[in-house]
């Protein structure tokens, strides 16, 4: 069964067109990352697959048609919006709680706040939280009841490096366990050695559809990772940024406060799109 199947998909905000004709397949068990700069349309054809927004075309997910079951799909979807908003007045608990009721299962609080170490924050309002605390949090919800597919918008936002290294392996562990996972990002946040393929939108429309395998070798993204050390700042290139990430924590490295600077985006697509 297609997880995703998308069929002449538009849709126009006024007279801007965002998406133009878009036609796309990701198979049960893919994980794909969506590729495009700031405006490219990501977003809106994330939103779109969720049938959050109406939409010119055909969309279905996980078999079904998500103008006619979207309430269905979207409980067996875990999703993290690009720009994230709650009741400020809400703790964390209620939070756990009331996404829990609308996926119909049964958690238990410190094993849905353990991924990103939010146990000790249960009981504190989300108006309480820093911007990268509600980033975890909202990972944490959309991984309740181990949703068949995955679809993060922009995931990495106000994480630091240590959070992002344990969302890549979070991500890397549901691919091999034959989920879908699809991931929206404005560069390719280090995420590359860990997906099948990438999507790439331009301008509203899918460019090219490519294996990561081959983008690796086209594009050959090379990230520098700074490290404060006692004479002050060290650097590291590496084309596989989790990877010697993991290494620099595993030899004692204070990584939550690295530095990590990404390859130039513009570059890179245009390397990829040719």
């Amino acid at each position: 069964m297609l997880a995703v199947e998308l069929e002449g998909v538009s849709k126009w905000f006024g007279e801007n067109l965002a998406l133009d004709n878009i036609s796309m397949v990701i198979e049960e068990g893919q994980s794909v990352l969506l590729l495009g700069p700031n405006g490219a349309g990501k977003s809106t054809l994330l939103r779109c697959i969720l049938g959050i927004i109406d939409f010119k075309g055909r969309i279905s997910v996980l078999g079904l048609d998500v103008r006619k079951h979207g309430r269905e799909v979207r409980r067996h979807v875990g999703y993290v919006p690009q720009n994230i908003r709650y009741q400020e007045g809400f703790s964390v608990m209620e939070l756990v709680d009331h996404v829990s009721d609308i996926k119909g299962v049964d958690v238990f609080l410190d094993e849905s706040l353990s991924q990103f170490r939010l146990e000790d924050m249960a009981y504190a309002k989300v108006g309480s939280l820093s911007s990268g605390m509600r980033q975890r949090l909202a990972i944490s919800l959309a991984l309740i009841g181990d949703p068949q597919l995955l679809i993060l918008d922009e995931p990495f936002n106000n994480l630091d490096p240590v959070a992002r290294n344990r969302l890549s392996e979070l991500l890397g562990d549901m691919a091999r366990r034959g989920k879908t996972v699809v991931v929206s990002v404005h560069t390719m946040s280090g995420l590359i050695h860990s997906f099948d393929g990438v999507a790439v939108l331009n301008g509203g429309r899918l460019v090219k559809m490519m294996k990561a395998e081959e983008v690796v070798r086209v594009a050959r993204p090379v990230y520098k990772i700074h490290i404060r050390v006692e004479e002050g700042w060290r650097t590291y290139n590496t084309e596989n940024l989790f990877a010697t990430l993991k290494e620099l924590e595993e030899g004692g490295y204070d990584v939550s406060s690295a530095w990590i600077e990404e390859p130039d985006a513009e570059e890179l697509l245009r390397t990829i799109i040719g």
